[in-house]
């Protein structure tokens, strides 16, 4: 098509696109619109999709038959917008026609919200620091003993009262508390647990596993520290569309979590004592952080050129569809390609701030 445009830039992230696309492209247009608009339109005497132009311009008004032509039009213009100028536009565009007429070029503003700039601060300093920090991860006796005891807990039995006491007795015991009977703490017992030798090699293993969940926290810990640091230090601003985008999917998230719990949605807010616009509005700061996290791996992402391959894609993505047939629930693998990329790329960007500690 041929599109005459110019880009303003507006604060927010939004651009401002205005421009006209030439009268015989949006001429170009009339023949469909006959077609689409007269299956819609019921007129006696007509087929519906064979009204003659002229019989269907009289029935809707001249009018309408045009901002018909119009919005086929722009629908093929804002694309080829988007891709010849590397537009990196997010939610759905505002589109005000400013002119039209018949054999005439029709004149049109579009605003967008689009992906912001960031000034990336040299981020490998901050990496290096960060990451290079020290934690001494230990693992008390205690720890141990909790877990242990959380176990025996688990598998305690209800005290056996005897047969032979009277009824009086049998009366009082029926109304006091039950007592739970731990079990003993022996070889025997961890051997029912799992592949556990004795009572030395399972406390050892409870250890190892204490540890490396401290390690994954440590690990955690630092990674979010280190992300945080580069947006103190970074320069850009978050548009309001991707901080309701991030709400929408923080909803997405407490409803399946709910329904996982067995519960109803509008009961869960009952019981919050919270309309879901309230629940919203308290998530205003988690979500301008969570949209700052996401901004800055992805620039980091493209600034570096850190990628997955087609395979670690395909991986991912059968793995993600896996856990949802395992719960029951099938999904296009199509529809999980976009988050696994995410998922993966997002790792990948880590991993490089991670062996910036190493040096």
């Amino acid at each position: 098509m041929d599109i005459k445009i110019e880009i303003k830039k507006l604060p927010g992230s939004v651009i401002e696109i205005e421009g006209e696309i030439s009268a015989s492209d949006f001429e170009a247009e009339r023949n469909s619109t006959v077609l689409e608009l007269g299956k819609s339109v019921k007129i006696d005497g007509f087929r519906p999709g064979n009204v003659p132009e002229k019989v269907l311009i009289e029935k809707v008004g001249e009018a309408v038959f045009l901002e018909d032509m119009a919005e086929g039009a722009l629908n093929k213009a804002y694309p080829q917008i988007i891709k010849e100028n590397k537009i990196e536009a997010i939610g759905r565009p505002e589109i005000t026609i400013t002119k039209i007429a018949k054999d005439n070029p029709l004149g049109f503003k579009i605003k967008t919200t689009v992906m912001p700039e960031v000034e990336l601060v040299d981020w490998r300093p901050i990496a290096e620091k960060v990451m290079s920090a020290k934690e001494e991860i230990r693992v008390e006796d205690k720890e141990i003993d909790d877990v242990i005891e959380n176990i025996r807990r688990s598998r305690a039995t209800q005290a056996t009262r005897e047969e032979n006491s009277t009824d009086l007795e049998s009366e009082e015991k029926k109304e006091a508390p039950s007592e739970m009977v731990l079990p003993e703490f022996t070889d025997e017992f961890v051997k029912t647990l799992g592949d556990f030798k004795d009572i030395t090699d399972f406390r050892e293993k409870i250890a190892q596993n204490i540890r490396h969940d401290k390690e994954m926290k440590s690990k955690e810990k630092k990674r979010i520290e280190v992300v945080e640091k580069i947006i103190e230090k970074s320069k850009f601003e978050v548009p309001d569309m991707l901080v309701e985008s991030e709400k929408g999917k923080m909803l997405a998230e407490m409803k399946a979590s709910v329904s996982q719990m067995g519960l109803k949605w509008e009961d869960y807010l009952g019981h919050l004592k919270k309309t879901e616009e309230e629940i919203l509005v308290g998530w205003n700061e988690d979500a301008r952080k969570r949209s700052s996290f996401g901004l800055i791996l992805r620039e980091l992402a493209i600034k570096e050129d850190v990628k997955a391959t087609d395979d670690e894609l395909e991986t991912e993505v059968d793995k993600i569809v896996s856990h949802y047939q395992a719960h029951g629930q099938e999904i296009e693998r199509d529809r999980v390609k976009d988050y696994a990329f995410g998922i993966l790329r997002n790792e990948k960007v880590f991993e490089m701030l991670e062996k910036s500690g190493e040096k």
